[in-house]
């Protein structure tokens, strides 16, 4: 087990990449795309709702996050 920060929001969270059967992240379905835009727009992982609300917003309103414009 390890402590991480979440690229995205800066929550701390555990990360289980000694069992990767039992981490978070491998126990949500990421749509077509999502994982591509994370590796592209993150360094290091995610937490649970960060992933959540990514793959679930990654097609809302017609915009796909990948060409929003950066900051």
């Amino acid at each position: 087990m390890k402590k991480k920060v979440c690229s995205r929001c800066s929550s701390t969270f555990v990360c289980r990449e000694d069992r990767t059967e039992v981490c978070h992240c491998t126990h949500i379905y990421l749509f077509s795309g999502v994982r591509e835009y994370l590796s592209d727009n993150y360094e290091g992982c995610l937490c649970h709702q960060c992933l959540k609300e990514t793959n679930d917003s990654f097609h809302g309103f017609g915009i796909n996050p990948k060409y929003l414009v950066k900051r």
